[in-house]
């Protein structure tokens, strides 16, 4: 999972979210690598929970920075965290195997990735307008 590297492309415009957003990507990233190392599979179940708590509090962060934003679509994207935490604890649940593991965090971790934070989160953004304010971006 070394591949998610964080880009600027990701960022949100805040910087709390933005630190979360890369913590995150690390905390993947090394479960892969201590996978490789031959790690047991009961630390890494560790690493996952302790991943899962901090995507969980993240969630909590980005949730109350939407509502400060007054944005739009707030609970549609409030059940797409649920989706993640739910596929998160469905990985835990349901990987008898270091490698079934792995492999679905790995998936899991591309879908949030590549398709909530670039494609969801960076909605979030409160772009300034001409007039100097901010606007929320809606589409």
């Amino acid at each position: 999972m070394g591949e998610f590297a964080w880009s600027a492309k990701y960022s949100v415009g805040n910087a709390q979210i933005d630190a979360e957003h890369q913590g995150l990507i690390e905390l993947a990233n090394d479960i892969a690598t201590f996978a490789s190392n031959g790690e047991k599979i009961a630390r890494i179940r560790k690493d996952v929970i302790a991943l899962c708590d901090h995507m969980r509090i993240h969630f909590q962060h980005e949730e109350e920075y939407m509502l400060q934003l007054g944005y739009p679509q707030y609970e549609e994207h409030k059940k797409l965290h649920e989706g993640i935490l739910a596929a998160m604890n469905s990985i835990m649940k349901h990987s008898d195997s270091l490698d079934t593991l792995v492999y679905k965090l790995k998936r899991l971790m591309q879908a949030w990735v590549r398709g909530h934070i670039l494609p969801e989160d960076s909605r979030i953004a409160p772009p300034t307008n001409d007039a100097g304010g901010i606007a929320i971006k809606t589409e």
